[in-house]
């Protein structure tokens, strides 16, 4: 995870002021976060279940609420929320207990270098482990993409290995004579074709299994016969391709002529149905599931799958009932079973004596308590069926799903799993929700500062500038200035590094190179008579930098600019560490005539509390807000009430990273003054944006 990025932050601990001392050792570091003090399991539940978290931190010793029991929720709802622990005591025991426990390290108390190192090691594993489950769902998507091409497709196709058939559509068994392609699959293909061509045939896939079936396309002629014998003459296409990640030879038989899809859709509708319920059956439900779970993955919304499994089928059904009688029962469970469904649900036959259920949204406790009923439904049910009278009982097993969950396969073991446990209580009519074993689970610096330098004695930067768009018709036209080190063909923001490195000499240079630069820039801009401002960040050296508002004093005369015409933006961070430098600065330049910013503004566990001690004029929102509406599909609920108490004390508010159009209604009746982002353009070489659009 980028240091750019605002950490979404948990914090377990009985006091307050360690809770917020973490928060401040963040900030100081340039650890930009959004903490939340979490003091009970109900309050933790709920904060898992509405949003995305990067980290918890908790005590070793709070009492509120055990750590232990915080892992436990966590893995319990399924999130990949990583979780370190702070104890005051000493030796290797807190360590082997708290890693026992789930946590992925323990840290002394006040130990803060430690902890800064192992939150940052966490950060980037979780960054990762992210970026493989995107990447894994994309990956079977397009897998499963590929497949449902593949299976109804009209033209014959199968995959060939070791001379054997691993996979064939139904179009190459039905032009066979087949009428499944399980009939097909899995035998050698030169047993499909007629004896005078299987030495030709034979020879042709010994030559491509030399080569390691490097074969590119083209046409093979050959008789086949097909399920009943009759020779069948072949004209196919043949290459190499990648079947499972093995490589393999693709076998495709151009389709026949006559329209058929009318007879294909029944047919492929029939296909997706269990005949004795009319429920879904196994193959179609799993790949519902896996929709439901892509679906779960980028929305942060927990689904669930409940596996559900008559007890003692063989003895008090089938031997009771015998074969004719199980159909009649099975239609009779899943009219109940259907009864019970609500809207989203989806139910379908899994095997012989199973159903599966999945609920596309859920908590746990709703889980469980639509589980007890189901039991207590099914219990009090007297079935007909065969002319008898039948009482029947099922265990059930719940899987949670969310974005840790990976495809269809994994849900189903893990509902499997805890189907397994309700039976292992010794009683049937129970059912258990899956839950992880938790035991399962200097020079660079140095580089940088050279080549910033470097930079600014050869003037390898350049400014690029982004503009800010009124949503009120202000009609004012505001750019924010951002600086990039021209490095070959990348460009570098030198100005993160920087305030890594906390190189304050170097930071202050940079800034005022900056300042300088822009306001000339903005001198020429002016001239032409398009009358822009520009917002400058500082960076926490430049705030505490005494002598800085005297040099801009003589800056702005030196440029002809007027101090009016620019805001100087200052980082959440920077002020909260710095109070009454940020104070004394604040009310310097605002007496020249400059406008303050805040950014990053909402992080931490008390936003507003700086707000009593600097007075700015502009607040920028931290992005965090907008992605997890824009991007995570989070509701605006924080947006919002974060922009009106902005507005109820009268300071104008920015909202940035607006990528969509859909996010300006919202801000438009929050009172949003202004917006920036993609939406409006990306930081662009020059200030020439038509601010007319607006």
């Amino acid at each position: 995870m980028s240091s750019d990025n605002t950490i979404r932050l948990l914090l377990i601990n009985d006091s307050p002021a360690e809770a917020q001392r973490l928060v401040s050792m963040l900030h100081n570091a340039g650890r930009s976060n959004r903490a939340q003090h979490v003091t009970s399991e109900a309050a933790l539940t709920k904060l898992l279940q509405e949003h995305a978290w990067d980290l918890l931190i908790a005590t070793e010793q709070s009492q509120q609420l055990d750590p232990s029991n915080a892992i436990r929720t966590i893995n319990k709802l399924q999130k990949d929320v990583p979780t370190l622990l702070i104890t005051e005591r000493t030796g290797s025991q807190p360590v082997v207990e708290g890693l026992k426990a789930g946590a992925r390290d323990v840290i002394t108390m006040d130990d803060d270098q430690h902890l800064l190192l192992v939150i940052q090691r966490e950060l980037v594993a979780l960054e990762e482990r992210r970026q493989a489950r995107l990447h894994d769902r994309r990956y079977h998507a397009t897998l499963k993409r590929t497949k449902e091409l593949l299976d109804s497709s009209k033209d014959a196709i199968a995959y060939v290995s070791d001379g054997l058939l691993v996979y064939a559509n139904g179009s190459f068994a039905e032009r066979f004579g087949y009428e499944d392609r399980d009939d097909v699959e899995y035998q050698p293909l030169i047993d499909m074709l007629t004896e005078g061509e299987q030495p030709d045939a034979r020879e042709f896939l010994r030559q491509c299994a030399i080569k390691n079936n490097e074969v590119e396309a083209q046409e093979w002629q050959f008789t086949a016969k097909t399920a009943k014998g009759t020779p069948v003459p072949i004209k196919a296409e043949v290459l190499t391709t990648i079947y499972d990640e093995e490589r393999c030879l693709q076998v495709r038989i151009a389709a026949s002529s006559g329209n058929t899809e009318e007879l294909e859709a029944k047919l492929s509708e029939a296909k997706n149905r269990d005949a004795a319920t009319g429920l879904y059956n196994r193959q179609r439900f799993v790949q519902l599931l896996d929709n439901a779970i892509q679906s779960a993955a980028g929305s942060q919304r927990t689904g669930g799958l409940m596996y559900v499994e008559i007890d003692r089928y063989e003895e008090s059904v089938q031997q009771i009932l015998g074969v004719a009688g199980t159909d009649d029962l099975h239609k009779k469970v899943a009219q109940l079973l259907q009864s019970s469904v609500r809207r989203g649900d989806v139910i379908a036959r899994y095997g012989e004596e199973s159903y599966c259920l999945l609920m596309p949204e859920t908590t746990p406790d709703s889980a469980e308590m639509r589980a007890k009923e189901l039991l207590q439904k099914i219990s009090d049910t007297i079935f007909e069926a065969a002319g008898k009278t039948l009482h029947i009982t099922v265990s059930i097993g719940i899987s949670l799903m969310s974005e840790t969950s990976g495809n269809a396969d994994k849900v189903l073991e893990q509902a499997r799993k805890a189907h397994e446990q309700a039976q292992a209580k010794g009683t049937s009519n129970d059912f258990a929700l899956y839950e992880p074993d938790s035991e399962a689970q200097g020079d660079a610096n140095t580089y940088h500062r050279a080549r910033v330098i470097q930079a600014l004695e050869a003037g390898n930067l350049k400014l690029l500038y982004q503009p800010i768009l009124s949503l009120q018709g202000s009609g004012e036209k505001i750019y924010e200035v951002l600086v990039r080190l021209v490095d070959g063909k990348e460009q570098l923001a030198p100005i993160a590094f920087l305030e890594a490195l906390g190189d304050a000499g170097l930071s202050t240079k940079m800034d005022r190179w900056v300042i300088l630069s822009a306001i000339k820039a903005a001198a020429a801009q002016r001239a032409k008579g398009d009358n822009v401002s520009l917002l400058l960040h500082l960076t926490a050296a430049s705030l505490k930098d005494t002598s800085l508002p005297a040099w801009l004093g003589v800056a702005f005369k030196a440029a002809k600019v007027s101090p009016k015409t620019v805001t100087f933006q200052l980082r959440a961070e920077d002020i909260n560490s710095n109070l009454h430098a940020a104070r004394d600065f604040t009310k310097l330049v605002q007496d020249m005539g400059c406008r303050v910013a805040i950014c990053h503004f909402g992080t931490g566990l008390s936003p507003f509390k700086s707000l009593e001690h600097v007075n700015v004029d502009i607040a920028k929102i931290d992005a965090s807000f907008v992605r997890e509406v824009q991007d995570e599909g989070e509701d605006s609920e924080n947006l919002v009430k974060l922009v009106g108490q902005l507005k109820s004390i009268n300071t104008q508010v920015i909202v940035p990273h607006v990528e969509q159009a859909s996010m300006l209604p919202t801000l438009w009746q929050t009172g949003t003054d202004y917006i920036q982002g993609y939406y409006v353009q990306p930081p662009a070489d020059e200030m020439a944006f038509d601010f007319s659009l607006d």
